[in-house]
């Protein structure tokens, strides 16, 4: 979803007429995501992170289906802006999780690996999105970050991570 945004944002900025604000909409939407994740050390231990990213998950559906009809800058801006509140979060989560479900002595091993997935997947999006907004137009990225949103938002439920003791992570994760 993230590189499908970005190539959405920059072939929209392109088609406005004003290629420069491609960066500054990306960091609108960056400075979003770093406040709700710094916010998130405000959510109660008892939300568990399972709960907390299918919460993630589905903000970050439901709020990237706006893109599909942003036609404008200042829509453009606002649409990402609220839109970034879902990414840190579900990031954040994610990394918990992995960091839970990974015996300690392979920590180091699964977050780098989940980095490098998240980047290589970032990379891979941008390029293939670019394509399509290239073709088709900016809808057509948002539209493959709408699409790549839902698929996670249906997944997550299905999802049940257990740790490497063999327990649910609800339940071994004390939150």
């Amino acid at each position: 979803m993230f590189g499908a945004c970005q190539a959405g944002i920059t072939a929209l900025t392109e088609r406005l007429g004003q290629p420069d604000q491609a960066g500054l909409v990306y960091a609108a939407m960056g400075v979003t995501s770093e406040v709700a994740g710094l916010c998130m050390a405000a959510v109660p231990a008892r939300v568990g992170l399972t709960t907390r990213r299918r919460a993630a998950t589905a903000a970050a559906c439901a709020l990237s289906l706006t893109l599909l009809w942003t036609d404008a800058l200042p829509a453009l801006y606002a649409t990402v802006t609220v839109l970034g509140v879902a990414y840190a979060p579900h990031l954040i989560t994610v990394f918990g999780l992995a960091e839970r479900v990974v015996p300690p002595a392979r920590l180091a091993e699964a977050m780098a690996l989940a980095t490098s997935a998240l980047v290589g997947g970032q990379t891979l999006a941008v390029a293939v999105t670019g394509r399509l907004a290239e073709s088709y137009g900016p809808v057509a990225a948002f539209g493959a970050a709408s699409l790549a949103a839902a698929l996670a938002c249906l997944i997550a439920p299905a999802a049940r991570p257990e740790s490497y003791t063999g327990r649910a992570v609800e339940e071994s994760d004390g939150l």
